[in-house]
């Protein structure tokens, strides 16, 4: 019994520890997406289509096709490399799957500035990506503060170990890879490789390299894209 106590209470201090934290996380990868619910997408020529989803087709986990009907019912099929971008309503399922993944974790409870109850286009990018040689529409994780540094999910990343307690994770969860656009670039970066990327990723920005330049780790990689954003804002390197 003092050992169950002792451990409660070592969970609601980590509680109120996470609680005093101030930051930003990646958002939870969401899979399903609305059939009812109008998403858009805008061609590579400008052209904008507000449209009603059919169907998505995937390869390796990424999207490569789009098939839906415009508001005035003519239907299309788009490739991805005729996309610049794209914005998907999540279905209710998935919003549901997404809170849940959210606050699964006291970290990301306590980090994640975004209401995901609320949560509505989910949006993507066209990336060419060379360790696949096609383009594909990359889901976007860190809406919001992606001015120096677009973070895609990756679909195939593996979670780092945690620590958990009555259903509750305590620490860990964290992807160990995502597609990371920035200098124009996108590169698929993994945990095992991040002490010798960590430095070009962020060396443009003074801020982060003084906080962190002789101490970082790859579970604080969301703080460094963010305090990329916020203190190097100005300088455009997408």
């Amino acid at each position: 019994m003092k050992t169950v106590t002792r451990f409660f209470a070592l969970f609601l201090a980590q509680l109120f520890f996470f609680q005093t934290v101030s930051a930003q996380q990646f958002l939870p990868p969401i899979e399903r997406f609305s059939g009812s619910k109008p998403g858009y997408l805008i061609l590579k020529t400008g052209e904008q289509v507000d449209f009603t989803l059919d169907d998505l087709d995937r390869k390796k986990g990424l999207i490569i096709r789009v098939e839906g009907k415009s508001l005035d019912g003519k239907k299309f099929k788009y490739e991805a490399d005729q996309i610049q971008e794209l914005g998907l309503n999540p279905s209710d399922f998935a919003k549901f799957a997404s809170f849940s993944e959210s606050t699964r974790s006291i970290a990301k409870i306590q980090r994640n500035k975004v209401n995901e109850t609320g949560r509505n286009l989910v949006l993507f990018y066209n990336e060419r990506l060379d360790d696949q040689k096609r383009e594909a529409l990359l889901q976007l994780v860190n809406p919001g503060f992606d001015s120096q540094m677009r973070v895609y999910d990756d679909p195939f990343a593996a979670e780092t170990m945690g620590v958990g307690f009555g259903g509750m994770q305590l620490t860990g969860g964290m992807d160990k890879s995502f597609y990371v656009k920035t200098n124009g670039k996108v590169i698929r970066l993994k945990k095992k490789n991040y002490d010798e990327l960590f430095r070009p990723l962020f060396d443009s920005c003074p801020a982060v390299m003084d906080k962190y330049g002789k101490s970082f780790a790859w579970r604080d990689f969301c703080y460094h894209v963010f305090m990329f954003d916020q203190e190097c804002g100005s300088i455009s390197v997408k």
